[in-house]
């Protein structure tokens, strides 16, 4: 074989080898591509499959069985199930005890109940995107009839214990909302302490009141049973916020509480 046969020869097979390469990078393109598209696919119907499993868990956890009678719909689509007003009544009762009646300690000295303030308030949590809701001051929680007129704008603030900035426990309610409608319903504010779920010890919680802002950090973060009132007390030398909302979200066999403590500037 002569150089110039050798060197031909050497041509034609560089050109297989690229031609090889040149199949084998489009064969990865194509089955990185495939592989893409079906991901693409798999994932929503995954996220589906284990949000039904979850509300199962969820629902599996109520002890007794909540009646029909207690769904509440909003926009005609299941929204919640309300705790009724007897849960609020005993609530109050509970309230009632804590402030009026119990032998003031250190820490409630300084307390102010002011029932007849009137000016609705806004919170925020940013963390969890929750962006200056409507908090309505006093709200006669043991009217069913009354709370929820008040809390289909936002959040309620329970008459009978202080006011954010008035020193003791001020304590703040909401709805939360089943998976399947806060999904298609996230900014409602009506539902919006469905995302109380995701606050974490530390988040920064805020109250805008009459101009000024107060700035809390969150320090508790638990489920209660129904009954436990004890979350009404206040055990620290600071003011106290106290949040809580159904839980779990949109059952509420049991209640969802954070407690936060004011920020001293």
């Amino acid at each position: 074989m002569n150089k110039e046969d050798w060197t031909l020869d050497n041509i034609g097979e560089l050109k297989k080898k690229r031609a090889r390469l040149v199949r084998i990078v489009i064969s990865g393109m194509l089955a990185f591509l495939g592989l893409t598209i079906i991901i693409s696919q798999f994932i929503p119907i995954a996220n589906s499959f284990f949000q039904g499993r979850l509300m199962e868990i969820r629902s599996s956890s109520i002890i007794n069985p909540v009646p029909d009678s207690y769904k509440q719909y909003i926009q005609g689509e299941f929204a919640y199930y309300d705790p009724g007003e007897g849960y609020f009544q005993d609530l109050g009762e509970q309230a009632r005890a804590q402030y009026l009646h119990d032998s003031p300690s250190q820490n409630q000295r300084d307390v102010v109940i002011n029932k007849n303030y009137s000016q609705n308030m806004q919170l925020s949590i940013p963390s969890v995107n929750i962006n200056k809701v409507n908090v309505s001051p006093n709200v006669e929680s043991h009217e069913e009839e009354i709370y929820n007129q008040y809390l289909t704008s936002g959040l309620a603030h329970f008459k009978g214990t202080p006011l954010p900035g008035d020193n003791g426990n001020s304590f703040i309610y909401g709805h939360s909302a089943v998976t399947s409608f806060f999904d298609s319903h996230p900014d409602l504010p009506e539902t919006i302490f469905t995302r109380l779920e995701d606050v974490d010890i530390g988040d920064t919680i805020e109250i805008f009141r009459d101009g000024e802002k107060l700035s809390y950090t969150a320090r508790n973060k638990r489920i209660v049973e129904d009954d436990d009132f004890s979350i009404f007390q206040h055990n620290s030398n600071r003011e106290t916020l106290t949040l809580m909302t159904c839980w779990p979200v949109g059952i509420g066999s049991k209640r969802l509480v954070v407690t936060a403590e004011i920020n001293e500037s």
